[in-house]
């Protein structure tokens, strides 16, 4: 299959946009392959070290650069304001290009949120049931980093995000979309684009190809000739159907005991549900199954448990970048007292959340920049206001854990969630939940 891409990439004059990760995983795919091709690279930021036969370009304007290649491999997340067709048709992706020769044996995970949590579980299943797997994607790993790895037994978990499915002209084998909320309105400006962008996903599957959703959230928008799983957790009438701590499939009925599992909440409980469907179509029996979830420790930064202190317990949820997840979460834990709350302002709407902080029982509501000025606006002007509910505005996180060390009661839990992405003060999620971390623990 190397040799495949390959062949497509021979006799191309070549830019790689955008050298983050992923542009400089294709950029060492390329120059092992390629050695004495000229390769063009732009990145806004420009590009430190030198390079033999390489093209540096930085800068606000890529545009005039495109008429100069045969092919672009766009980087994840950069935004294309273009509308000429002869142009778009030249951009392609690790993603595509990967899809393009690897589908069949591809099951690919998106959804706004769950999707690194199930990626990671599948693939422990599967290894766990001694399935020759391997996890690439949105999870941190570019997919042309493991292509050695890769023969045609191996199975493929490839998480997807909204921004690697955004331009794919290939589907995976197996798609999973596991839900839709609002997030990345910033990138995508509405609500009606990100939703096309996850729909990659199963738009370009063909008959014999399979295709695991939720109706609850998501009604098949384009015709799809794949076979269709469908999962709910909140009616009876869908081929996967998840009670509480109960997974029925078809004449199946599976217990989750909780006790027993590391993972926290009933969106947990869903996300297994979706990771037996999968599994049981490769064959994994159930038997296996049980005893793999069992060893499966939940990722960082995702209801992580940090420590209790004074009788607080408090929990690290800085993966949280919407109101569904907080929500969620402040349901999965016993006695929150206090939630911390804000960040970089994508646009979503936060209504939800302020009617379920008003409906909940927690106290303290600490709000960060950006969005906690539009949270504590929402929770001030909301009609079921409570005089017993105290809101505090801090400047970030390092104030945030202050306060809530000293307004949390004992016995009680202090969640870490902010329900906003965490761009503009931090590099990313992990490290605004290693700096909550570390503030806890007053290292």
């Amino acid at each position: 299959m190397i040799q495949q891409i390959c062949s497509l990439l021979q006799d191309k004059r070549i830019l790689i946009l955008g050298f983050g990760r992923e542009g400089k995983s294709t950029y060492h795919f390329l120059r092992k392959y390629f050695p004495d091709k000229i390769i063009g690279i732009y990145d806004q930021k420009g590009v430190r070290e030198p390079m033999a036969n390489t093209v540096l370009y930085k800068g606000d304007c890529y545009e005039e650069l495109l008429s100069q290649y045969d092919l672009i491999i766009k980087s994840p997340g950069i935004v294309l304001n273009l509308e000429d067709e002869q142009i778009l048709t030249k951009f392609t992706s690790q993603t595509d290009l990967f899809l393009q020769f690897y589908s069949a044996q591809t099951i690919g995970i998106t959804g706004t949120k769950g999707k690194s949590t199930t990626s990671s579980l599948l693939f422990h299943v599967l290894s766990h049931s001694n399935k020759e797997a391997i996890l690439v994607g949105n999870i941190g790993v570019p997919v042309f980093d493991t292509l050695e790895k890769i023969s045609e037994n191996t199975l493929v978990v490839f998480e997807l995000s909204s921004h690697q499915l955004e331009y794919v002209t290939h589907s995976p084998h197996f798609g999973v979309l596991l839900n839709i909320f609002q997030e990345h309105l910033d990138h995508y400006g509405t609500f009606e684009k990100y939703k096309e962008a996850k729909e990659n996903i199963y738009k370009y599957q063909c008959k014999g190809d399979i295709l695991l959703y939720n109706p609850d959230f998501y009604q098949l928008q384009e015709a799809c000739e794949a076979e269709t799983i469908t999962i709910t957790n909140h009616t009876e009438k869908a081929d996967v159907v998840v009670k509480e701590n109960q997974i029925v499939l078809q004449t199946e009925v599976l217990t989750i005991n909780e006790n027993e599992i590391n993972l926290m909440g009933n969106h947990n409980i869903y996300n297994i549900a979706v990771t037996y469907a999968i599994a049981k179509t490769y064959g994994v029996s159930q038997e296996s199954f049980m005893e793999a979830i069992k060893t499966f420790q939940p990722l960082p930064h995702r209801m992580e448990y940090v420590a209790e202190l004074n009788g607080v317990k408090y929990y690290n949820d800085s993966i949280s970048t919407i109101c569904e997840t907080t929500m969620n979460n402040v349901d999965s834990v016993d006695n929150v007292d206090t939630v911390i709350l804000g960040g970089m302002d994508r646009g979503i709407d936060y209504l939800p959340l302020v009617n379920f902080l008003v409906d909940s029982d927690i106290r303290n509501v600490i709000l960060m920049p950006d969005t906690g000025y539009r949270i504590q606006k929402l929770l001030l002007q909301c009609d079921k206001k409570r005089e017993d509910q105290n809101l505090f505005m801090v400047s970030g996180v390092e104030e945030a854990v202050e306060v809530a060390k000293r307004e949390t009661k004992k016995d009680m839990t202090c969640l870490f969630s902010p329900a906003a992405a965490s761009y503009g003060f931090f590099k990313n999620f992990e490290e605004r939940g290693e700096t909550f971390k570390r503030l806890v623990l007053g290292k």
